[in-house]
Formats: structure tokens, C-alpha cells, sequence
């Protein structure tokens, strides 16, 4: 009886102890205090992020002569519509590529692999040269030049980054437990930036765990849902009634699929994701490439890039300029039909925006290239398995090419759904998506994200050993 009276004396204790900490503490309040700021922070970042990447566009259409300058009639001439946007975009490649290498090391490519690279990476200074204000301020500029100069790039890689080193950051002004220090608050503000840039808390929350700390880790979960709550709401509040679906409401019901029917899962699978996993080597290997090619010229490698980009944006008519997302969303809610070369275009697009380390993210582009794809596909399916929604095929595909890329086969499934509502098609699409992701993985056995945050890492150790050597200029 009097080591029961002894363990409830102990419990009293511990949880007076708790109260002590964590509710009667000025540093305790301080502290969630900072973690609020920080989480709306990101929210706030992903939201500019959204803005910016409107006006971006709408700019680069003013520059190809497809829309008047802002607030006039004036359009520009058509000869000048083609030969600007070309001139920008390389002229542009050279200019950000150049400012990241001298001010900005750090901020390279998607910003994904960063948060990875830092979780793998000790506390300590060499966390600094992935997560610091200056890489944030960094990213957040040079994002904002590559989106008003047409490059092929989302931005949701960069709202993870930026997000991950606001989390991580405000750490260093008071105490935070040691669990949070090392990985919470970057998978809370890596979970965030997805989150809040395609409005999409459960998959930000999915994709933290799923791709960034690749494991579910009980002691930061309620820290990693807190940050993606606080930064999605501010989202919410700052579009003021504008639509909450990322690309629209999208009514589509499998229930009533024969057998036969649902056999389509796993022939969409397969193409996507072998498409898909493909794409990823080719990234892999492209921007290790690029890295060495940077050594031997740091003006020629940017402006072969940036002229890529432009012979794809005249080959294209301008549809390989910006992230895509106009023509993902036109294909899927509007039945916009556009020519079966858009999805191969888009693709290389992406790729050549990728190996050249910019800040920019490839959700947004493979979203796109997976619409391009579907579109073109579906007389193809609707001939073999006929009966399927349209719509549907198109998102299987569009799930399927993005899950072959980045290979976190829940995280694209559950996004897909919340940025369509299309409830009734989660069970295909995370059927599509698991296939996917199995085909991928016989190509590229690593994902992109985890093989360009190897590749990062490694570009920064050997900076390290040889001080004369300039920070990693890819990944």
C-alpha cells in the first residue's frame, strides 16, 4: 500500500513538475510564442510565393505578346513577343545562377534536399550553410526572379526551405527541447511549406514524414500537425474567399468501374511511373554534370541552360515558359486540349531548370507534364478500358508521372485529392500512385530528393576540405 501511495506521490510531483515547465514558464511561453511566428511566417512565405508566381506569369505573357501591360491596351509587337522572352529567360539562368553562387550559396535547386541534407547533418555549424537567414532571403529573391522570367519551376521546394529555416532559426533565440532542435521544427516547417503552398495540410503532414524525415517519429508529430495548422490557416485568411482548391472542384465517382476498369490503375502506373523514374536519373545525373561544368566555366554553363530553355519556349510557343499550372489546370477543369509534344516539352523544361541548381521547385511542372501526358493518352486508355471518366485518367496519370519523380506514392495521392476534392478517386489514385512508385524505383533506386541531398552534402564536405573551393553550385 505504501508503494502505490508512493507512486502517486511520484506522479503529483512529475506532473506539478510538467505544469512548472511548460504552462507556469516565461521561457516556455516565449518559446511557443516563436514557434507561432515562425509557422505563420511560412504561411505567409508560400502565400507570397502564390502571388508571385500569378504576376510572374501574367508578366511573362505581357513579354510574349499574349496579354496587354497591366492596366493599358498595349500588347507587345509579335516579333518582339518571341525574341524578348528568349533573350530574358537565358539572360535571366545567367543572372540568378551568378547571384547564387556569390551571395547565396546555400539556396540551390528545389530546397527539398537541403531540409533532407540538414536532418542528416549534427547540430552544428555546418547546419548553417543549408538553414540561415541569409539562404531564406536568398531563396525567397531568387524565386521571385526565376518566376518572372518564365523559367519551369513550382515553388513549393523553396516554401519548404524557407519554412524548414524560419522552424529551425528561432530555436537559437530561447531553449527548445533537443528533439526539436534536431529534427521537429524542420519537419514542421518542411510539412508546412507544402501545405501551405498547395493548400493541402493533410499531405504536408504526409510529406514531412514520407520524403523529408522518412519515418514517422511520435515525439514531433504533434509539433510537425501544430505548424502545418498555423501556417495553412494564415493561407486561408490571406485568400479571403478565393478558391481553396489548388486547381478545382473535379466530380468523379470510381464506384461504378467493372473489373476490367480498374485494371487501368495498374496500366497507368507502370507508364507514369517508368516516365517518371526516368526523369529522376536524368535529373540525378544532369545536375552532378552541371556541378563540374560550372567548375570549368561558370558563363558558358548558364547561358547553354538558359538558351535551352528559350529554343524549348519557341519550339513550344511559350508553353514550356513558367510552372506549368495554367495549362495543367486548363487540361483538367477547362478541357483545354493542347498538342501531344506539350508533355515531352514541359519535361525537358523541367529538367534543364532542375540541373541548373535554381531555386524553384518540380511539383508544379510534373503535375503538368502528368496532365500532358494524360491528355495525350486517353484515346489510348479509353479505347482498352472504356467507360472511365476522362478526368479521371488524366488525374491517374498526372499521380502516377509525379509519384515516378518523386516517389512518395501516399504524399501524391492524398495532395492530388485535396487540391480536387475528388474523394470518390482516392482509392485509384493511391493505387495508381503505389505502382508508380514500384516501377520508378527499378530505374532510379534512389529518390531524387535523397540522391540530390547525398550529392549536396558530399559538394559541401569537399568544399570544407579544400577552403579555396567554392560552396556547392547544384543539387
Amino acid at each position: 500500500m505504501s508503494d502505490f501511495k508512493h507512486e502517486i506521490h511520484l506522479e503529483r510531483v512529475e506532473t506539478a513538475r510538467l505544469w512548472k515547465r511548460e504552462v507556469f514558464n516565461r521561457q516556455a511561453w516565449l518559446r511557443y510564442g516563436l514557434f507561432m511566428v515562425a509557422a505563420a511566417a511560412t504561411g505567409c512565405v508560400a502565400w507570397f510565393f502564390q502571388r508571385m508566381d500569378i504576376w510572374g506569369a501574367h508578366w511573362f505573357k505581357f513579354l510574349q505578346g499574349k496579354a496587354p501591360f497591366p492596366d493599358s491596351s498595349w500588347t507587345m509587337p509579335p516579333l518582339l513577343g518571341i525574341v524578348i522572352p528568349m533573350v530574358v529567360v537565358t539572360g535571366s539562368m545567367l543572372l540568378i545562377m551568378t547571384l547564387r553562387d556569390r551571395y547565396y550559396s546555400g539556396t540551390e535547386g528545389t530546397g527539398i534536399p537541403q531540409a533532407i541534407a540538414a536532418l542528416k547533418t549534427p547540430e552544428g555549424p555546418m547546419r548553417k550553410l543549408m538553414l540561415s537567414w541569409r539562404i531564406a532571403i536568398g531563396k525567397i529573391l531568387l524565386l521571385c526572379v526565376g518566376l518572372f522570367s518564365g523559367m519551369t519551376i513550382g515553388r513549393e521546394g523553396p516554401s519548404v526551405h524557407v519554412g524548414a529555416c524560419f522552424m529551425y532559426l528561432v530555436t537559437k533565440v530561447t531553449h527548445f527541447p533537443a528533439h526539436l532542435v534536431r529534427r521537429g521544427m524542420i519537419l514542421g516547417g518542411g510539412g508546412a511549406g507544402i501545405a501551405a503552398a498547395f493548400n493541402a495540410p493533410v499531405a504536408g503532414i504526409i510529406f514531412a514524414f514520407e520524403e523529408i524525415g522518412r519515418s514517422f517519429e511520435k515525439s514531433n508529430a504533434g509539433t510537425i500537425i501544430r505548424t502545418v495548422a498555423i501556417a495553412s490557416l494564415v493561407v486561408i485568411l490571406l485568400l479571403r474567399g478565393d478558391d481553396y482548391l489548388f486547381y478545382g472542384h473535379v466530380e468523379v465517382n470510381s464506384g461504378s468501374w467493372s473489373l476490367w476498369q480498374w485494371c487501368s490503375v495498374v496500366f497507368i502506373g507502370v507508364i507514369g511511373g517508368f516516365l517518371g523514374g526516368f526523369f529522376a536519373q536524368c535529373v540525378v545525373k544532369g545536375t552532378g554534370m552541371v556541378g563540374r561544368c560550372m567548375k570549368w566555366n561558370m558563363w558558358i554553363t548558364p547561358l547553354l541552360i538558359g538558351g535551352s530553355l528559350a529554343l524549348l519556349g519557341l519550339v513550344s510557343d511559350g508553353e514550356t515558359y513558367g510552372s506549368g499550372y495554367e495549362q495543367a489546370k486548363g487540361i483538367l477543369i477547362e478541357g483545354r486540349d493542347l498538342p501531344w509534344h506539350y508533355a515531352p516539352l514541359k519535361a525537358a523544361g523541367s529538367f534543364f531548370s532542375l540541373i541548373s541548381g535554381i531555386p524553384g521547385g518540380l511539383f508544379d511542372p510534373s503535375l503538368s507534364v502528368g496532365a500532358g501526358l494524360g491528355e495525350t493518352c486517353v484515346p489510348m486508355v479509353d479505347a482498352i478500358f472504356s467507360g472511365i471518366d476522362h478526368k479521371a485518367i488524366i488525374m491517374m496519370f498526372m499521380v502516377a508521372y509525379f509519384a515516378g519523380v518523386v516517389q512518395s506514392p501516399i504524399t501524391c495521392a492524398v495532395i492530388m485529392v485535396e487540391m480536387t476534392a475528388a474523394r470518390y478517386l482516392t482509392l485509384p489514385l493511391l493505387g495508381t500512385a503505389v505502382i508508380a512508385y514500384e516501377c520508378s524505383k527499378l530505374i532510379c533506386r534512389t529518390g531524387i530528393y535523397e540522391a540530390l541531398a547525398d550529392l549536396f552534402l558530399g559538394q559541401l564536405e569537399q568544399a570544407q576540405k579544400s577552403p579555396g573551393q567554392s560552396a556547392p553550385r547544384s543539387a
